[in-house]
């Protein structure tokens, strides 16, 4: 994500956090609109009966709650036209998301076509710009999401090529973000050594990132410590409430710091492995994030020092360089502990596919985010040292 131009830092989405919240939902979410789309994907619905709770909820204080959950997962842009079409139809004038990244992606995108009348491709190309604010959004993340709750970003695949394309706009914060630990209780030991791994890596590059401010910094920082601390924990006892809402608040917190320090370089190169591999976006975050660090070992010293530290490694009388090996170090040992996946040679990859997974990494414009631009040939380098 570029950050949002006109402001420093800017988070307008409202956020409730609290335990076994959801049937309060539809009291809250009648101020935004009272003809519902509740969008769901059925990849991301790990809690079947916490939606049917959320659906009347919503339906006590609403004209109407219409469920779409007719997509699966990794929706292209010819489904989310669809998807907007039958919006129209049903006349709805606000949309509950409940799921995951994609989730998220494909409402903020139909909330967008609803109210300006054109085609998701053109949009995702450029063709056509965005006119009208979109239709009101409350997103309701079942797991931590890596901020997708929060930003007015999301990555769709276009039909016209295959490919994944970002897209951001300052009117698509959603309006409001709700956090219900209970929802996360599906949880496994593999799940949660995941996402743990994903968030810290949005953690790591929103503090690497030279639009990195006081607060966004304080919040990345705080986060590491967080997962560092907890999710060696979470894989031991992933139904462990205390674990989870911990883990949810380390998730709004890289959430409110990637907004206006967004991710940059293992978020491009994870993008393109999942455009070009279909590899899980999740792992190849974690299997990317130490070879980039180690590959901006001198280009933001400071910044590694604060890493180091809030991995809880020992920086005492040694030099900038040496603390910032220790942060990478300190990554590499705590994704071991949770028997995260280090290689790209453990997934269907293939090495001459490195450099056409390259070249898709610089069609993301997060690569601006990193302590210094990267060349295409300096990418494939840090694939190749991945694979």
């Amino acid at each position: 994500m570029q950050g949002i131009s006109w402001a420093q830092f800017s988070v307008p989405t409202r956020i409730q956090f609290e335990n076994d919240s959801l049937f309060k939902v539809g009291n809250y979410v009648k101020q935004f609109g009272s003809r519902i789309l509740l969008l769901n994907l059925k990849a991301e619905n790990k809690n079947p009966s916490e939606l049917t709770v959320l659906r009347n909820g919503l339906a006590k204080h609403s004209d109407g709650v219409i469920l779409y959950d007719d997509l699966t997962e990794d929706p292209n842009s010819d489904q989310v036209d669809s998807a907007a079409y039958f919006a129209k139809k049903a006349h709805a004038d606000i949309i509950v998301a409940f799921g995951s990244l994609e989730t998220f992606a494909t409402a903020k995108l139909v909330a967008l076509l609803v109210t300006n009348s054109v085609f998701a491709s053109e949009l995702l190309n450029g063709r056509v710009k965005v006119k009208n604010a979109p239709l009101p959004l409350v997103t309701i993340p079942v797991e931590p999401s890596l901020g997708e709750e929060l930003t007015p970003s999301f990555t769709i695949r276009d039909s016209s090529d295959g490919h994944k394309k970002y897209f951001e706009h300052e009117l698509s914060f959603p309006v409001a973000t709700f956090y219900d630990p209970k929802l996360c209780e599906h949880l496994t030991s593999d799940s949660a050594a995941r996402l743990g791994g994903a968030t810290l890596a949005y953690a790591i590059e929103s503090q690497l990132s030279p639009k990195s401010n006081p607060i966004s910094s304080a919040l990345a920082l705080r986060s590491i410590e967080l997962i560092r601390r907890n999710i060696p924990q979470l894989y031991k006892d992933p139904k462990n409430e205390k674990l989870i809402s911990t883990m949810l608040w380390s998730a709004a917190m890289v959430s409110i710091s990637a907004v206006s320090s967004p991710v940059g370089v293992a978020f491009s190169i994870a993008s393109a492995l999942n455009a070009h591999s279909r590899m899980n976006f999740y792992d190849g975050l974690s299997v990317i994030l130490p070879h980039v660090m180690e590959y901006y070992l001198t280009a933001a010293p400071a910044q590694y020092i604060n890493i180091a530290r809030s991995l809880g490694e020992d920086v005492k009388d040694i030099s900038v360089i040496e603390a910032a090996i220790k942060a990478v170090e300190g990554v590499r040992r705590l994704f071991l502990e949770v028997n995260l996946p280090t290689r790209l040679s453990e997934f269907d990859i293939k090495k001459h596919e490195l450099e056409e997974i390259s070249r898709l990494a610089t069609g993301f414009p997060h690569l601006e985010n990193a302590p210094r631009m990267l060349t295409r040939n300096e990418l494939e380098s840090i694939l190749l040292a991945a694979f």
